[in-house]
C-alpha cells in the first residue's frame, strides 16, 4: 500500500543525555528515531518540494514482502516483513526521489538524513516478535545492514542470545533489542556509513520467519534488557498439551472477520452449526462429488499478500502438527453408511503443491465402541502419527476433511461434529485394535471413474462423457448415415448433446435455434454455409482423440459462420472448469475463415470527435460495408509511472466504427475515407492504424451466457485456427491465481494395463480463477500449431498463448487483452510470432512480475498489462506492432530460471533438433561459451510500440557469462512513448545487451521519460 502522510523519520528526540559529537563533526541527540509511527512507513516531501511521483511510496525493500500495520488505540504501528525462501525484507532508509528532473536533489525520501552513518550511535533499538513453522535449531532470526554506494553487506547477525530481551524473539510477546552499531562493522565496511537498507532475514528453507518491528531507533543509551543464553532447542509447542480447534460456532469463522468462513464447501454443502444441550457442533454432509470441512491457517491475504484472515490457530500462521500426538473430537454419523461406504477423514498441507494424508476410518480403535451412531455423541482420538504418508509430516497444515464415499450415487454420510482439538495426552476410549489398512477397493464400473488421461505426456485430468453420465433431464442424440441428427425445436437450452461416433462423417450447414449443450466428435463434424449463413449455439464442443472438427469457409462466397458459446459451468461434472467452449483432447481442430488482405490502416490525418468518418492510406483495401475496424487509444501525456495512476481518473478511448460507405480515392496520395454508421467519441491521431476485425468465421460468446467460453487444444491431433474473429472468450483473469485443488480416491479401475488411464477424483477446494481458460489456447500441444490472421477481441487475461507448444503466431490482431495479448508461457516454446498487431485498452494489474513470482511459484504471469509477453529466448518475435495503452510493458521478456529450469522443449515436428528433449538449463548457448541468447535460436528483431505504457521493452534477468560482449541484441526496435512518464527499455538482473538500430522516443514536451533504464 502506498499513501501520504506527516512523518518524524530519524527526527533528533530531545534527551536529557549529553550531547555527543561524532566522526561526522556535527552535534547529535542520544536518540534517533528510524521507524516509531505508521507513517513512518512511507516516503515524504523534502528540501522544500511540492510534488514528486515518489511522495507516499512504501519505504521498504520490496512491497511484496513488507507491509506496514496501523497501531489500534494505544498500540504502536509496526512494520511487518514476511520472507520466504527466496526473499528477505526489510526497511528502507534512502532518498526515494533523486535525479536530473530534480536538480540531483532529494524530492522524497524516507528520512530527512537519508543513508546515515549509523557509527554516529552506539547502538540500533528495537521491539521485535517473530512468528512462522521454521525450525529454531536450523533457523534463527538474523538482520544485516546494506550501504547504498559502493554497494556493501554488513555482519549478519543472529537476534538471539544477549542481543534480545529473554533470549529469544519468538512468541507473542514483543521483545526489546538492544545491537552495539560496531557488531555490524566489517574491513570491508568499517565505519558502516551510507546504510541504505536495514535487511531481517530469510533462512532459504520451505519455512521461513515473519518478523513484526517497532520503535526502530539509533541511541546512545540503551534500554536495560534481562540478557538470557538463547535455549538449545526452544519448543515450537504452547505450554498447554491441548489446542482448541473447533468448540463453538464461533470457531466458524476467522479471527479478523465473522463474514469470512472457516469451513470448507460451506455454501455448495450447506454446511450448519447448531447446539445440542449446551455443546455447539457442526454438521457436514458431502455431496457425490465433494468432501467438506475446516479450513485451517491462512485463509486471505490483503494487496500486499500478508495473511489478514486466519482460521485456527487464528493468529495468521499456518498450523504445523508434525510434532503433536492426537486428533481427537465428538461424533455422531447418519445416512447411507453401508461396508463400502464408512465415515471417513483425512487431512491435507504440505504446501505446493498440496498432499493428502492417509484416510482414516472413523471406526474400531479411534472411535467409543468401535463405530460411531446417530443417536449418541462418541469420542474419537486418532493418533496423528497415522495419518502421515512418506512424502508428508503433517508440517503446514491446510485442512481436514469428512469424506464421501467412493460412489457418485446414493446417500452420503451425515456428520455431525464437535470438540475439534489436538492434544498429546490421550484419552481411553472403549474399543478393539483397528483392522490393518483396507486394500484398495477394485471394481470393473467406470461410472464411478471422474476423469481420464488424454496424453500420458503430460498429466492433466480431464472429464468423462456418455450418455449414461448426463444430469437428469438432459440426453444424448447420436448421428447416424453421416447426418446431422434432428432434434426439436422446442428443446430446453442445454439440454440436448450430440454425439458423432467413429466412422460417421457429418456436415452441418444450418442455422439452428436450439441451444445444445454438448458436441462430442470422434468420427468428423464440418461446419461450413452452403448457399446462406451458418448459425449454431452451443455450451461445448469437444473434439476427441481420432475425430475431426473443420469449421470453414470459402473465398469465392460472401456467406458465413458465427458459433455462440452459451451456458454455465458445472462444477460437479466439470470441477477444473475445462468446459465451455471449443475444446480439442488430442482431437484435429481446424478453424479457416477468409483471408483478410488488410489488417491494420494508418490514418493519413488526425480523425477527429464527433466525425461519423476518418481518412487511411491505401486503395481497395478489402474492407467491407458492415465491417468493423478498430481504433486504439491515442491519448497523450498520461502519467502512468505515478502510483496513483488508473485508479479512477483513466478513461479507455478505444472506439470501433461499423462501416457505412468506402470512398477511395487517388489525389496525389491514395487513400480512402470510411465513414462510420455514428461520429466517433474520441480523437484519434494521424499516424495511429486502425484494426480490421471482421471476419468470415465469427465465434464468440454469447451475450446470454452465464460462463464465458475458451479455446484449447491439448495432445496431439491437429490445431491450426486461421482467419477468425474470437471475441468475448477467456475466463481467467488478471486477478491472482486460484485453481480448483483435485486428489484421486484409491478406488481402481479394471486391469492393471487400463487403472492409470481413468481415476475418481474427489475435490478439496473448487478455484475462482482457474488458471489456463485463456482466449485461444495451446496447451502442451504435441502438434506443430498455426494461429494466423485472427481477431481475438476483449479477454480478462491473454489473447494467444503457447503452453509448452510450438505455435505460429502469425499476421493477428489483438484488442483489449488484459494480461498479454501473446502470451509465452514456459519458456520451451520455440515457434515465430511475427506481424501481429496488438491493442491495449489499458487493463491488467499495471504490475511487473517479481510480486507474484515467488509466492505463486512462477504460475502466475504476465497479469500486468502487456502486448507480448515471453518467459523464454527460443522463439523469433519480429515485426509486431502495439498501440493503445498496456497496463505496465508493450513487451516483456521474463526470463528467471526457477519453477521451469527442468521444463523440457516438446518433441513437435519443426522444432530444431538440438532443442528437441532438452531441459531449459541443459539448451545450448552460444558456441563461444557466452550463454544463452535471445538470438541463439530466435530474435527479437523489428518490433515497433507507439503507444502509452510504463515500459516500452522491459527485460528481466539475463544472465551471461562475464566474457561476453554482446549479449542477447535488440534489432531494430521503434519504442514511442505517448505518456508523460515510464521507461523506454527498461532491464533488471541482467548484465549485458546489445541494440542495434533502436530508437526511443518520447512525445510529450517536459515528460520524465527514462530512454534506457
Amino acid at each position: 500500500m502506498k499513501c501520504a502522510a506527516a512523518f518524524s523519520f530519524l527526527s533528533l528526540a530531545a534527551s536529557s543525555a549529553a550531547e555527543t559529537v561524532r566522526s561526522s563533526g556535527r552535534k547529535l541527540a542520544a536518540d534517533a528515531f528510524i521507524f516509531s509511527q505508521h507513517a513512518d512507513g512511507f516516503a515524504k516531501l523534502t528540501n522544500g518540494f511540492t510534488q514528486s511521483d515518489k511522495e507516499g511510496f512504501q519505504c521498504s525493500t520490496s512491497e511484496a514482502y513488507v507491509s506496514f500495520v496501523a497501531g489500534v488505540g494505544e498500540e504502536t504501528g509496526y512494520m511487518q516483513i514476511s520472507t520466504n525462501k527466496w526473499h528477505s525484507g526489510g526497511y528502507r532508509i534512502d532518498c526515494m526521489d533523486k535525479g536530473a528532473h530534480t536538480g540531483y536533489k532529494c524530492a522524497a525520501t524516507c528520512s530527512p538524513f537519508p543513508n546515515p552513518n549509523f557509527k554516529d550511535w552506539t547502538y540500533l533499538t528495537f521491539e521485535a516478535r517473530v512468528s512462522g513453522s521454521f525450525d529454531p535449531l536450523l533457523c534463527k532470526p538474523s538482520i544485516k545492514l546494506l550501504r547504498r554506494w559502493p554497494m556493501d553487506s554488513s555482519q549478519t547477525l543472529e537476534l538471539v542470545g544477549d542481543l534480545v530481551e529473554g533470549g529469544s524473539l519468538i512468541g507473542n510477546d514483543w521483545k526489546i533489542v538492544v545491537i552495539p552499531v560496531e557488531n555490524f562493522a566489517t574491513t570491508a565496511w568499517p565505519d558502516v556509513n551510507g546504510v541504505k537498507d536495514i535487511y531481517f532475514l530469510n533462512c532459504a528453507a520451505n519455512s521461513n520467519p515473519t518478523y513484526q518491528v517497532r520503535r526502530l531507533k539509533l541511541t546512545d543509551i540503551a534500554p536495560s534488557i534481562t540478557q538470557v543464553a538463547v535455549t538449545p532447542s526452544p519448543s515450537a509447542a504452547p505450554s498447554a498439551a491441548y489446542w482448541s480447534i473447533w468448540e463453538t460456532a464461533e470457531n466458524s469463522h476467522t479471527f479478523e472477520s465473522a463474514d469470512t468462513t472457516c469451513f470448507e464447501q460451506l455454501n455448495r454443502l450447506g454446511i450448519t452449526t447448531s447446539n445440542d444441550n449446551g455443546l455447539d457442533f457442526f454438521t457436514i454432509t458431502p455431496d457425490s462429488w465433494v468432501a467438506g470441512g475446516l479450513r485451517l491457517g491462512c485463509v486471505g491475504k490483503d494487496e500486499n499478500y500478508q495473511c489478514n484472515r486466519s482460521c485456527f490457530p487464528f493468529d495468521t500462521t499456518t498450523p504445523d502438527w508434525s510434532d503433536k500426538l492426537y486428533l481427537t473430537m465428538l461424533a455422531k454419523v447418519e445416512g447411507g453408511i453401508t461396508a463400502t461406504c464408512k465415515p471417513t477423514i483425512t487431512l491435507s498441507g504440505g504446501g505446493w503443491p498440496r498432499h493428502a494424508s492417509n484416510a482414516i476410518i472413523l471406526e474400531e480403535s479411534y472411535v467409543d465402541a468401535g463405530y460411531l451412531t446417530s443417536d449418541e455423541w462418541r469420542r474419537v482420538l486418532i493418533p496423528l502419527e497415522n495419518f502421515k504418508t512418506a512424502e508428508w509430516d503433517l508440517s503446514n497444515m491446510y485442512g481436514m476433511y469428512f469424506q464421501r464415499c467412493p460412489n457418485h450415487s446414493g446417500a452420503q454420510p451425515t456428520y455431525h461434529i464437535a470438540s475439534v482439538a489436538i492434544t498429546n495426552t490421550a484419552i481411553d476410549l472403549v474399543s478393539t485394535p483397528p483392522s490393518s489398512a483396507p486394500s484398495a477397493y477394485t471394481t470393473d464400473d467406470p461410472l464411478l471413474a471422474t476423469h481420464r488421461i488424454v496424453h500420458p505426456n503430460h498429466h492433466n485430468w480431464w472429464p468423462i462423457f456418455g450418455a449414461d453420465r448426463e444430469p437428469a433431464g438432459n440426453f444424448w442424440v447420436t448421428a447416424e448415415n453421416n447426418a446431422w441428427p434432428s432434434v426439436p425445436a422446442t428443446t430446453n437450452p442445454q439440454t440436448a448433446t450430440v454425439y458423432i461416433p467413429a466412422g460417421q462423417s457429418v456436415f452441418y450447414s444450418g442455422a439452428d435455434t436450439v441451444k445444445y449443450d454438448k458436441i462430442i466428435v470422434e468420427g468428423s463434424l464440418t461446419i461450413q454455409p452452403f448457399n446462406a449463413d451458418v448459425s449454431l449455439i452451443v455450451s461445448t464442443i469437444v473434439v476427441e482423440e481420432g475425430g475431426s472438427l473443420d469449421i470453414l469457409t470459402e473465398a469465392t462466397s460472401s456467406n458465413t459462420v458465427e458459433i455462440q458459446i452459451e451456458g454455465a459451468l458445472d462444477f460437479i461434472v466439470d470441477p477444473e472448469q475445462v468446459l465451455l467452449g471449443i475444446i480439442g483432447l488430442s482431437g484435429n481442430v481446424t478453424i479457416q475463415g477468409n483471408e483478410v488482405q488488410t489488417k491494420m490502416a494508418t490514418l493519413y490525418q488526425d480523425a477527429n470527435a464527433g466525425t461519423p468518418y476518418f481518412v487511411v492510406g491505401g486503395m481497395n483495401l478489402g474492407f467491407a460495408v458492415g465491417g468493423e475496424l478498430v481504433l486504439p487509444d491515442t491519448q497523450t501525456d498520461l502519467d502512468v509511472g505515478h502510483y496513483l495512476f488508473g485508479r479512477s481518473s483513466y478513461v479507455d478511448q478505444t472506439e470501433t466504427c461499423t462501416i457505412v460507405s468506402i470512398d477511395s480515392h487517388a489525389v496525389g496520395v491514395e487513400e480512402t475515407t470510411i465513414t462510420c454508421d455514428s461520429p466517433l467519441a474520441f480523437n484519434h491521431s494521424l499516424g495511429s492504424n486502425a484494426a480490421y476485425v471482421s471476419r468470415s468465421i465469427h465465434i464468440l460468446t454469447s451475450p446470454a451466457s452465464t460462463d464465458r467460453g475458451h479455446i484449447l487444444h491439448t495432445g496431439t491431433g491437429k490445431f491450426e485456427v486461421r482467419n477468425a474473429r474470437i471475441e468475448g472468450f477467456g475466463r481467467t483473469t488478471t486477478e491472482l491465481i486460484d485453481s480448483t485443488v483435485m486428489s484421486p480416491t484409491d478406488l481402481k479401475f479394471g486391469t492393471q494395463d487400463t487403472s492409470h488411464l481413468i481415476k475418481q477424483f474427489e475435490v478439496e477446494h473448487i478455484g475462482v480463477n482457474q488458471v489456463a481458460r485463456y482466449a485461444v489456447h495451446a496447451h502442451h500441444s504435441r502438434v506443430e500449431a498455426y494461429l494466423t490472421g485472427l481477431a481475438i477481441i476483449q479477454s480478462p487475461r491473454d489473447g494467444m498463448v503457447a503452453h509448452d507448444s510450438r505455435v505460429h503466431i502469425l499476421n493477428n490482431v489483438i484488442v483489449g487483452a488484459d494480461g498479454a495479448g501473446i502470451f509465452l508461457e514456459d519458456g520451451t516454446e520455440t515457434g515465430p510470432v511475427k506481424h501481429n498487431y496488438i491493442i491495449g485498452t489499458g487493463g491488467g494489474t499495471r504490475g511487473g512480475d517479481d510480486g507474484r513470482f515467488s509466492i505463486q511459484k512462477g504460475k502466475d504471469m504476465a497479469h500486468g498489462g502487456f502486448g507480448i509477453w515471453a518467459r523464454g529466448k527460443l522463439a523469433l518475435v519480429q515485426g509486431n506492432h502495439a498501440e493503445g495503452h498496456f497496463g505496465f510493458a508493450a513487451y516483456s521478456f521474463f526470463v528467471h530460471p526457477n519453477f521451469i529450469s527442468d521444463k523440457v522443449v516438446p518433441d513437435v515436428p519443426g522444432t530444431p533438433s538440438i532443442l528437441v528433449g532438452k531441459k531449459r538449463k541443459n539448451i545450448p548457448g552460444e558456441p563461444d561459451g557466452t550463454g544463452l541468447h535471445l538470438q541463439t535460436y530466435g530474435g527479437f528483431i523489428d518490433n515497433t510500440a507507439a503507444a502509452t505504457f510504463k515500459v516500452g521493452i522491459d527485460m528481466s534477468y539475463f544472465s551471461s557469462s562475464l566474457e561476453d560482449t554482446v549479449g542477447s541484441i535488440i534489432e531494430g526496435a521503434r519504442i514511442r512513448n505517448l505518456a508523460k512518464s515510464g521507461f523506454g527499455l527498461k532491464t533488471t538482473h541482467s548484465r549485458i545487451f546489445t541494440l542495434n538500430d533502436v530508437v526511443i522516443e518520447g512525445t510529450v514536451s517536459d515528460n520524465t521519460i527514462i530512454g534506457i533504464w
